[in-house]
């Protein structure tokens, strides 16, 4: 998979689970305490919802370092 499409990709899982997230804190805000599940499930999806997201920048830029180690480099260890 081209470092493109996995960064298109990682962005709209991590929107539709930032939208989840959203819907479900909306839904769930009348009683805000933390013994209120929904609320906490929701705000869960919002905190994961932007972790997959920055691991979508991220992973791109780590594989275009591994792309660009010389063979010599590669057969010595």
């Amino acid at each position: 998979m081209k470092r493109f499409d996995m960064f298109r990709a990682l962005k709209w899982i991590s929107a539709i689970v930032i939208l989840c997230g959203i819907v479900c804190c909306v839904w769930n805000m009348r009683e805000f305490n933390d013994r209120n599940l929904g609320l906490m499930i929701g705000i869960g999806f919002l905190v994961g919802g932007v972790q997959i997201l920055m691991f979508g920048m991220i992973a791109p830029l780590m594989q275009k370092n591994s792309e660009n180690v010389p063979e010599s480099a590669e057969e010595g260890t």
